[in-house]
């Protein structure tokens, strides 16, 4: 099914801004016009994403720095690329909501 994130001028250009829906807690982030939406829980211990900074496409983690590309979710390392977090195909409606369609829900 369908669900409203937020709308499109809610988002601040390089900033993520939080979001639930099914259960899930996701991140919407706007980077040079494009919308990303990632799961917001980084893979170390669990940090919220959506208040990391963005340079190049990235989100790095809050707390210890972690780094993932907003277009696929890849953790990026000093050794290389791992794999990392969930991304999701989002689109706008004309009414100017950024929407997503998710799976069943996942538990709470």
């Amino acid at each position: 099914p369908d669900h409203v994130l937020c709308r499109v001028d809610q988002l601040v250009e390089g900033r993520g801004r939080p979001a639930k829906a099914a259960g899930r807690y996701l991140a919407v982030f706007l980077v040079e016009g494009t919308i990303h939406v990632i799961d917001n829980q980084c893979q170390h211990v669990g940090s919220p994403l959506d208040g990391g900074p963005v340079r190049d496409g990235n989100v790095m983690c809050p707390w210890h720095g972690w780094t993932y590309r907003l277009s696929d979710g890849a953790h990026l390392t000093s050794f290389g690329e791992r794999p990392g977090i969930r991304t999701y195909e989002c689109r706008v409606t004309d009414a100017g909501e950024v929407q997503v369609t998710l799976e069943d829900p996942v538990g709470d």
